[in-house]
């Protein structure tokens, strides 16, 4: 069973975070790059990576806990710190939510 973390005061993510520890494969437009996949949410990610991409890159990730093996999905990384980084997951490519809309 998955470990979840729920909403608290200073959390203000409206999905429930499912832990997760599994390594994951991650592109920019111009290279690869793999990681840990530490959690995640309906709408993001925490990777775990010494990958030195900076707040605003636009990545591509292969989702290892997807239904479909194949699922990959585009997102931002909106926080970094010397761990990782956070991603919010674009709900539709075409037309994304951004993360202050949210909160």
């Amino acid at each position: 069973m998955l470990a979840t973390y729920s909403i608290t005061d200073t959390d203000r993510r409206q999905n429930n975070r499912y832990a997760y520890a599994r390594y994951v494969f991650f592109a920019t437009s111009k290279q690869f790059f793999q990681g840990e996949l530490k959690d995640y949410s309906q709408h993001g990610l925490f990777i775990k990576s010494a990958a030195r991409l900076a707040v605003g890159d636009i990545i591509t990730v292969a989702l290892p806990f997807a239904k479909n093996k194949n699922e990959k999905r585009k997102g931002e990384i909106v926080w970094r710190n010397k761990e990782g980084f956070g991603v919010e997951l674009f709900r539709n490519p075409k037309r994304r939510i951004m993360r202050k809309d949210l909160l």
